[in-house]
C-alpha cells in the first residue's frame, strides 16, 4: 500500500479532505503530511498531518503533534502511522501527542494499536469574542496615551525581523517554533502590535487571523525593562484596535500552551473553560 507525503504542490489533491486551516501550513518549515492510498484503485484509506516543535530547544522533550488524522480503512492507517513513525525517527521526536476535536471509532482503535494513551479533556485554547475582551474591566481603565506602542503596520520588515530575533534569541517562539521563518504578512497589521525603544523593536503581540476568520494570538512578547508593563500596554492597544475594527462577535482563540500563558488567561477569564476534546500522547520507545 503506497503511503506519500502531502506536499503544498500535490495538496490540491486532497482539498476536499484536508482542512482549510492546514492546507498553506504545508509549505512551513516543520510541517508534514501523509496519505495512504489503496494499491488496487487509488482509493484514499488514511491521511494526516502533523507538526514537529521544540527541535532546537536543549533539554526538552521534542514533540510530534498530530494536528488532523482520518482514516477510511483500518488497514490504511496501520500503514499510515507505520510510515508517521519512521519520519519522525528521523528527527528523534521523543513524544507524539493529539488534541482533536472528535475520533471516528475506526480512527481511535488504529491509534489506541499503535499505543497511545487517549481520554477526554478540557481543550488548552479558550475561544472569546471581541466584545468579551473589550468589556474586560481591565480595558477600561484610565490610561495616558503613549507613543512607544504602534501597530504593525507602523513597523518596517527591517524593524519586525530585529523584534523576531530578539524574541527567539531568548526563547520566545510563541505557538510557532518556525516564527524565524515567517512572513511579517502572517499577521493582522492593524490588531498586531509592537513597543519600540530608541527605533527599535523590544516587544510584539502577533494575532493571525485564519482563513475561518477566527483570530488567535500567536506571541506575546516584551524585553526587560517594563516587560510586564508593555505586556500589559500591548494587550490594551489590541483589544482597542480589534474593538474598532472588527465585529463584536468576532472570536479570539487564546491558547494556553505553557504555565505563562495559563496563568494569564485565567486572570483575563477566570471562569472561562475550553471544549471537550479527545487528547492522545504517546513516548516513541525507538529511542531508548
Amino acid at each position: 500500500m503506497p503511503v506519500i507525503q502531502i506536499t503544498q504542490e500535490i495538496a490540491l489533491n486532497y482539498a476536499d479532505m484536508i482542512p482549510e486551516e492546514l492546507s498553506d501550513d504545508l509549505g512551513r518549515e516543520y510541517f508534514r503530511g501523509l496519505v495512504a492510498e489503496n494499491d488496487g484503485d487509488g482509493r484514499t484509506e488514511a491521511a494526516m498531518i502533523w507538526e514537529m516543535k521544540k527541535l532546537e530547544e536543549p533539554d526538552v522533550p521534542s514533540e510530534a503533534e498530530i494536528l488532523w488524522f482520518w482514516v477510511d480503512d483500518e488497514t490504511g492507517g496501520v500503514e499510515l502511522l507505520r510510515e508517521f513513525e519512521l519520519s519522525i525517527q528521523n528527527y528523534n521526536i521523543d513524544v507524539t501527542s493529539f488534541e482533536l476535536e472528535s475520533l471516528e471509532p475506526v480512527e481511535k482503535a488504529v491509534l489506541t494499536r499503535s499505543g497511545f494513551e487517549i481520554r477526554k479533556a478540557e481543550s488548552r485554547d479558550i475561544c472569546v469574542t471581541v466584545e468579551e475582551m473589550a468589556s474586560l474591566p481591565f480595558f477600561h481603565r484610565e490610561t495616558k496615551p503613549v507613543d512607544y506602542i504602534k501597530s504593525l503596520a507602523d513597523v518596517t520588515a527591517s524593524q519586525f525581523k530585529a523584534g523576531i530575533m530578539d524574541s527567539v534569541f531568548h526563547g520566545r517562539y510563541g505557538l510557532t517554533d518556525d516564527l524565524p521563518f515567517l512572513p511579517m504578512a502572517r499577521y493582522d497589521p492593524d490588531i498586531s502590535s509592537c513597543t519600540f525603544t530608541d527605533d527599535r523593536v523590544n516587544g510584539l503581540l502577533l494575532v493571525h487571523r485564519t482563513v475561518t476568520g477566527m483570530f488567535i494570538v500567536e506571541l506575546l512578547f516584551a524585553m526587560e525593562p517594563d516587560a510586564n508593563i508593555n505586556l500589559l500596554k500591548m494587550i490594551r492597544f489590541s483589544v482597542d484596535m480589534a474593538k474598532a475594527l472588527c465585529d463584536t462577535e468576532d472570536r479570539v482563540i487564546l491558547r494556553r500552551h505553557n504555565k505563562a500563558a495559563e496563568a494569564l488567561v485565567h486572570k483575563l477569564f477566570p471562569d472561562k473553560k475550553g471544549a471537550v476534546v479527545i487528547k492522545g500522547e504517546k513516548q516513541n520507545e525507538y529511542l531508548k
